[in-house]
């Protein structure tokens, strides 16, 4: 596809997008807490990957690139609007269905406490968790993106997860 997209093909474009939307839009939405933000972040990625598709070098790994132009533009749209990072439960995606309302709520309760507990954590910290847990990338495909150590990676998501617990189990307790 990547060879295609480099041809000028309007079609890789199409399967590129189709192919790896979902998880991109996870991520982006995860990182600027806001659906129309994350859809703004994905347009700008897949305009710009149209644009320059013919002059691409060094991409070995498309997901890879993919995700951190999107982490990027998250980056440049959250320093534009300095805000803190909230989004609802049911247009980011997180509400599993369940059979009865009741559970239903409960998980959604505690889905929107995530999604504000993740909100809650430094940049670096809120990309590793949801590159790893979220979007499934190895700690060596994040340090890349990041520009890091695997080592530094991995600290990060450690911290991330420690952070998590303590901003979930404070939530609990109140």
């Amino acid at each position: 596809m990547l060879r295609e997209l480099k041809g000028g093909s309007g079609d890789a474009l199409r399967r590129i997008y189709e192919k790896y939307r979902r998880e991109l839009f996870t991520i982006a939405v995860t990182l600027v807490g806001d659906t129309d933000l994350a859809e703004d972040c994905l347009q700008d990625v897949f305009v710009r990957l149209a644009e320059s598709s013919g002059r691409l070098r060094g991409v070995g790994n498309l997901k890879g690139y993919l995700a951190s132009c999107v982490i990027n533009r998250a980056r440049d749209r959250l320093r534009r609007q300095v805000r803190r990072v909230g989004c609802p439960v049911e247009q980011a995606g997180c509400s599993s269905p369940m059979p009865g309302p009741v559970q239903q709520l409960a998980d959604d309760e505690q889905a929107a406490a995530l999604l504000n507990a993740i909100g809650r954590l430094p940049c670096q910290q809120r990309e590793v968790f949801v590159l790893h847990a979220q979007a499934q990338f190895s700690f060596r495909d994040i340090a890349a993106i990041q520009k890091v150590s695997v080592r530094t990676a991995h600290s990060r998501y450690r911290y991330a997860v420690e952070k998590l617990r303590g901003l979930l189990q404070r939530g609990k307790e109140r």
